[in-house]
């Protein structure tokens, strides 16, 4: 076979099926089906990256090079996407949950509406778990919706097993704070190892979606208060003798520049604890008027967080999956077979 021959082979098989992502072409293309399939359910920090990737997108390779320092790495990911002729019809992105890690997550699975149960998912996920384990991952993990049942199936049957669920609050800075009066304090310094403790035991699946638990978050900061106004600050509801039972954490994430609130509380005090804590860390944080947001397990303090003037966005199961090279299901050495 000629080059000329091979060139043109190569070509007519890019457009026909599946092939690894390229962010210097295929932005714009992603973000439009990103879109098309997410429609109505996107928060407003995907509705904003998806306005960004395809801006960016738009100006070809140099939107590209540019983008490259303003955009999160989301836009950037590796992964694979399905084309259909001169269209892009499915995506699966797959990346790091931070720089060095080995829990890689998969996003943004998605499949034009016209294309839908033919296996395209399964095989761009599938595909993902391959490249994730040839990087090093130890485990991966992804989002569904609650009520996402062929989705949650398909997951299933490749592997993934539930980590927990959560739903997804929001709040204005700009909504009153009821005052009063309750027991909940700062925590001191030296009870960080405590509330350490009390996260490894109520969510070892991690707290703040993507990333793994680490000791770091509670770790007491250096230096005077003055120099970190955006936290992490922690705030404890004392039991007997004064030792911690519940806590909440605030931290600012700059990347969707909004609070995050962190709650642990064991299920003995849930529907109890979480008004005073998240009263004093409000009292604490909207004064500088940023966003704030808290993912808590469904049905726990449905009430009492309404009552504080969240609202619920949307409830998401986390799903992972230990890679084993020896025997993936669906993988291309397991002996799976796509539906």
């Amino acid at each position: 076979m000629t080059a000329a021959s091979l060139l043109r082979a190569s070509s007519a098989e890019s457009i026909h099926g599946m092939r690894p992502i390229d962010p210097r072409h295929d932005m714009l293309p992603v973000a439009r089906l990103i879109e098309t399939s997410f429609a109505g359910e996107l928060d407003q920090p995907g509705r904003e990256m998806i306005r960004e990737m395809k801006a960016f997108g738009r100006a070809g390779w140099l939107g590209w090079l540019v983008g490259r320092l303003f955009l999160p790495p989301a836009a950037y990911p590796a992964g694979y996407v399905w084309q259909h002729e001169e269209r892009l019809i499915g995506n699966a992105s797959l990346l790091p949950a931070y720089q060095g890690a080995s829990r890689w997550v998969i996003a943004n699975v998605a499949v034009d509406p016209e294309f839908r149960r033919q296996g395209i998912a399964r095989q761009l996920v599938s595909a993902c778990l391959d490249q994730a384990l040839g990087r090093g991952a130890d485990q991966v993990v992804l989002q569904v919706r609650h009520d996402n049942h062929g989705a949650i199936t398909l997951y299933r049957q490749l592997g993934f097993v539930e980590l927990t669920t959560r739903t997804t609050w929001q709040r204005r800075a700009s909504a009153l704070t009821p005052t009063e009066a309750s027991a909940v304090r700062e925590r001191r310094p030296a009870e960080w190892s405590d509330q350490w403790r009390l996260a490894r035991e109520l969510h070892p699946e991690g707290l703040i979606w993507p990333y793994p638990l680490r000791s770091a978050w509670f770790r007491p900061s250096r230096g005077p208060s003055w120099l970190r106004p955006l936290g992490p600050s922690h705030w404890v509801l004392p039991g007997a003798k004064d030792e911690l039972s519940a806590t909440v954490t605030a931290r600012y994430r700059q990347e969707t520049l909004a609070w995050r609130l962190v709650l642990l509380v064991p299920a003995h005090l849930r529907g109890q604890a979480e008004r005073p804590l998240l009263a004093r860390a409000l009292s604490e944080v909207q004064s500088l008027g940023a966003r704030i947001e808290l993912s808590y397990p469904p049905g726990a303090a449905d009430d009492e967080l309404a009552g504080l003037g969240f609202r619920a966005e949307r409830t998401l199961i986390w799903m992972g999956i230990t890679l084993d090279a020896r025997n993936r299901p669906g993988s291309a050495g397991s002996g799976g077979r796509s539906q």
